[in-house]
């Protein structure tokens, strides 16, 4: 069959028509109909009616399917050169340097095609020994031989010689062997370990980032080990396009058209590979300096698009406006997972006030009857018909409406064996979205361990907190494998314990550890002690003890 897919043209939808233009960005072909079961013909069929019939036009090979595919299916920009992804290399820490154990500045020069590497050929002089000598002695070389080869021959000498962008980066990853990557770094480890003092501060402190850089490395090396994903995917051969119904256009009053900043960008680099694809396929006298120019253009459009702004001043439109990219599509208050997938209503849960449940488990909470009768309303009333203590649906509700204790009963039940989910906005680690046992409290509020108080970053002056339900079975065995509170007692990020007293906890343990309080609490019944003469105390006769009633305020 024919493979479809590849966006070629950057335009989005035709002046006169108003359709989408074919092999662009909104391309029918590519991502599915605009209306569910009619191609760009305007052919119209029912979906799935007869399965004999071929399932695309024959004529513009628009499939006859649902329009919500707009949703989901993707499309790909085929990249005339390597292109190195800038979520690897620029953020921190950087994978590509962590794994190669280079400078990020001097892989920022090489893949820039500052013309900056070179293959070691036979032990001789190559051209990053020689960069001394071309930036000083003879400059003059750098320019004039890019400048002296066509793009034919300047192609074959850069393939045999030197390499440079992307394409060397992806090389060096490729070639690189994790294991003796992995092997390697832990036995420097051990040698910087077992090295004596010199007494050095400042050499002490070197070695000891170099210790930290390399046990970053080893748990790089073995999590792509771990996973089976090739270390050269860091740099990229095709380039994803979001479905189009994320990015969309739409017409507003007065005829006028609003795009999403997505589209533009993703316009600059189609523009950009392009005219790349054009230099190498048809421009034969073009100087190979151009060239380079052109993988640096691409290469930098594609780094807007991922995140616009993080090598320097960000892409703007023509009103000054700053475009948005997928990094600011993504993370922040009003991204998409903060905003619309974790900050959405959801059916299956609710929202209260936490206060402290201290005769509460570490994996149990306190669920108020009012929030669990709504979320587990569907399990109860199946329960009630189950035991025959109703013959339907209705009967169900209007038990639990008037509260019979059966319905309390069922409840119980139920939560037995259901786990529920807390989370506490803003959800920043894992850790802020927990598996807990449900406990039925009367009152209003949902009551949680205090040890629990450091993960969700929670304290009890006011905040609230979500409930969720899981559903399916997978949800359920997830929660009870990976996310109950008592498997997460150590932070993800660094190692160190997460479920230490905090806040209340400490004032606590400090009261009760206290030798001689003083106006703490009232009616403290301390052992006696002799040696505390300082203040007026009332002798308590108890048994065989001897306690002292010490006075509100004590000096």
């Amino acid at each position: 069959g024919e493979i479809v897919g590849e966006v070629i043209k950057p335009y989005t939808f035709h002046y006169k028509t108003n359709k989408p233009e074919k092999d662009g960005l909104f391309c029918e072909r590519i991502s599915g109909p605009i209306k569910s079961g009619i191609c760009a013909c305007g052919n119209y069929r029912v979906i799935g009616a007869e399965k004999e019939d071929p399932k695309s036009c024959e004529e513009c090979g628009v499939e006859f399917v649902d329009s919500r595919i707009r949703r989901y299916k993707m499309g790909y920009i085929k990249l005339a050169c390597p292109v190195t992804h800038v979520w690897y290399l620029k953020r921190l820490p950087s994978y590509i340097a962590n794994l190669l154990d280079k400078p990020l500045r001097e892989l920022e020069g090489l893949v820039y095609c500052d013309f900056s590497f070179a293959r070691s050929i036979a032990k001789k002089p190559t051209f990053l020994r020689l960069r001394g000598s071309f930036e000083y002695e003879i400059q003059s070389w750098k320019y004039s031989i890019p400048l002296f080869f066509t793009t034919q021959g300047f192609e074959t000498f850069r393939n045999r010689k030197i390499s440079t962008g992307a394409g060397a980066i992806r090389e060096q990853l490729a070639d690189s062997d994790l294991r003796i990557i992995t092997d390697n770094s832990l036995v420097e480890w051990k040698e910087l370990r077992d090295e004596e003092s010199a007494g050095n501060e400042w050499e002490e402190k070197k070695i000891r980032r170099r210790k930290d850089f390399l046990v970053r490395r080893i748990e790089l090396a073995k999590h792509f080990i771990r996973t089976n994903v090739d270390p050269e995917r860091m740099v990229l051969c095709l380039l994803p396009v979001l479905p189009p119904e994320l990015r969309p256009i739409i017409q507003i009053d007065g005829g006028k058209l609003m795009s999403s900043d997505i589209n533009e960008l993703y316009r600059r680099v189609i523009y950009r590979n392009n005219t790349l694809t054009d230099l190498l396929a048809t421009s034969r006298s073009t100087p190979g300096e151009l060239v380079m120019c052109q993988e640096k253009l691409v290469q930098e459009a594609v780094d807007t698009l991922f995140d616009n702004g993080i090598r320097g001043q960000p892409m703007r439109d023509g009103h000054n406006k700053v475009y948005k990219s997928f990094s600011d599509v993504i993370e922040g208050k009003e991204g998409r997972f903060r905003e619309t997938l974790l900050g959405k209503r959801v059916d299956y849960s609710g929202r209260s006030v936490i206060v402290v449940g201290p005769l509460l488990s570490l994996h149990q909470c306190g669920l108020p009857r009012e929030i669990a009768i709504e979320l587990f309303q569907t399990f109860v009333i199946r329960g009630l018909i189950r035991q025959d203590f109703a013959s339907n649906t209705g009967i169900a509700k209007s038990k639990i409406r008037e509260k019979e204790p059966i319905v309390w009963e069922i409840l119980q039940e139920v939560m037995q064996g259901h786990p529920v989910l807390l989370n506490r906005a803003p959800t920043l680690h894992r850790l802020g979205i927990q598996a807990f046992q449900p406990i039925l409290v009367e009152g209003r509020a949902i009551c949680l361990h205090p040890l629990v108080c450091k993960g969700f970053n929670a304290d009890f002056d006011g905040d609230q907190m979500a409930v969720h339900v899981p559903l399916s079975l997978e949800a359920q065995a997830e929660a009870r494998l990976l996310m109950f509170s008592h498997m997460n007692l150590l932070s993800p990020a660094i190692g160190d314990p997460v479920s230490v007293p905090t806040q209340d906890m400490l004032i606590g343990l400090y009261v009760l550890t206290i030798g001689n309080p003083r106006g703490i609490c009232a009616n403290r019944y301390n052992q006696y002690n002799s040696n505390c003469r300082n203040s007026k105390k009332e002798t308590v006769d108890n048994n065989d003890c001897k306690h002292t009633k010490e006075p509100y305020f004590s000096s």
